[in-house]
């Protein structure tokens, strides 16, 4: 019973790290697309490089493509994550990650 518990322990541990490491990459991926003169593509190379430093092997895979959407404002990038369970009597965890960052523009003369 000691052991069941701390492999879920362990295992929420793991998680919160690679809920922390999807949502930096997020981050990181859409301050890179709304910046001044950004190439569109860069959301996708961006999120993909953070997220094979943080993040990988069997956790890294459970992380699905980004969605980055440019707007008039604002670059919103969203990003569906499913973590498998290590052991049958836990769920999986199935969540989104969304990151928001403001358009750059230049300053009004």
């Amino acid at each position: 019973m000691l052991f069941f518990a701390f492999v879920l322990i362990t295992q929420f541990a793991v998680w919160q790290y690679g809920r922390g490491a999807v949502q930096s990459a997020a981050n990181e991926a859409a301050r890179s697309a709304a910046g001044f003169g950004s190439d569109p593509g860069e959301c996708f190379r961006v999120f993909n490089a953070a997220r094979n430093d943080l993040l990988g092997g069997s956790l890294g895979a459970g992380v699905g493509s980004p969605r980055c959407t440019v707007g008039a404002e604002f670059v919103e990038v969203v990003v569906p994550v499913r973590f498998e369970r290590w052991l049958p009597v836990s769920p999986d965890w199935e969540f989104e990650v969304r990151a928001v960052a403001a358009i750059e523009r230049l300053p009004e003369p």
